[in-house]
Parts: structure tokens; sequence; C-alpha cells
């Protein structure tokens, strides 16, 4: 959320969350001098805007709902059952580089705390539900799949090919195919 801050400030506001986010997988322990220190800023600055280290961690899952959000919008899930699998692929691919963050939503528990913070997640899965759904109407995904099921299905296998990727197992550009396979291989209509 850039509010009303400048270009300069908004850069250097998601240059610390990104540097945090690195640095909090690394080492889940991590102090707010570690941060500061990774980030390249004085502690006096990293706390002036985040008060305490779990303000610092709620703005860096916003950060992470912020950009699951616009990968969402530029997917254009809002699409006729025809159309489904393209979508799911234009979500795909926006979705696998952002691993680190959906990671972060689920390694942090202290987040669970944030009402506001746990709302938008749980409204983060809407959109891909009724792309499913549409998918399922049209014949393209098998209609007894339970929508939870295919929904973790999808979550896990983005985090898979995130985690390939940071590994070295899998190249960036063959992750969507091989999230789609996968997917479409286990939710997909058998062919007869």
């Amino acid at each position: 959320m850039r509010g009303h801050e400048g270009p300069r400030a908004y850069r250097t506001r998601q240059s610390i969350l990104d540097v945090a986010t690195e640095v909090l997988l690394s080492n889940p322990s991590a102090s707010m001098a570690d941060v500061a220190a990774a980030a390249g800023v004085g502690r006096t600055t990293l706390t002036k805007r985040y008060p305490t280290r779990q303000a610092m961690l709620v703005a860096i899952a916003h950060d992470a709902v912020d950009r699951l959000d616009k990968a969402i919008a530029e997917a254009q899930l809002d699409v006729p059952g025809d159309q489904v699998i393209d979508a799911l692929r234009r979500l795909v691919t926006l979705v696998i580089p952002l691993g680190p963050r959906i990671e972060f939503l689920v390694r942090q528990p202290s987040l669970d705390l944030d009402e506001e913070l746990v709302a938008r997640v749980a409204a983060i899965d809407e959109p891909l539900d009724e792309l499913i759904r549409r998918g399922q109407q049209a014949g393209i995904f098998r209609a007894e799949v339970p929508m939870w099921w295919a929904n973790l299905t999808f979550n896990g296998l983005i985090y898979s090919a995130w985690e390939a990727i940071s590994l070295g197992r899998l190249a960036p550009l063959d992750a969507p195919g091989l999230v789609m396979a996968t997917l479409l291989g286990g939710i997909g209509v058998t062919p007869s």
C-alpha cells in the first residue's frame, strides 16, 4: 500500500520490506538490528518506520498480500469457462515469483493476531475459487474435487515450484508449465 509517500520513500520502504523478507526467511529469529544492517539503514531509521518487530512483520505481510492481490488482478481471472486454463496459466506465471512472500505469510504465526491481515489473506482465495468453479462447470476440472482441496493443491504447487527454483532444481521459465501440467493432471478431467 503506497499511501501518500513520495516515489523515493516508497522505493526505500519496498527495499526494506524486500530485505526484511529475505532476512527473516533465512533466520526467523532475526532482530530489528539484523534487518537494519542487511538493508543498509540505521536501526533508528527502521524503528521510525516500524516501531516494533511485530509492526515490521505485519508490514511485510501486508506487502505480500498487496503483491498477491496485484498478481490476481493482472491475471484477469474473471473469464468464461472456456478461458479458465489461460487465466490459470497467467496466475501461475505471476504468482510463482512471489514464493518468498507466500512462505513468509505461512511461517509467521504471530500474523494470525492481526484481524485485518487475516481477513485480507482469507479473501485472496476467492478469485481462484471462482475460477476453479467456472472450470468445473465447463467440464475442465473434476466436479467432485472439493474447492478447498483444489485451492490447497494450487498453493502447494506454487510453493513447491518456488522452492525448486530457489534450490536450483527448476528453471524459472519451466516452472509455470510444470505447475500447470501437474495441476491439470491432478484436478483435470481424465481423458477417455
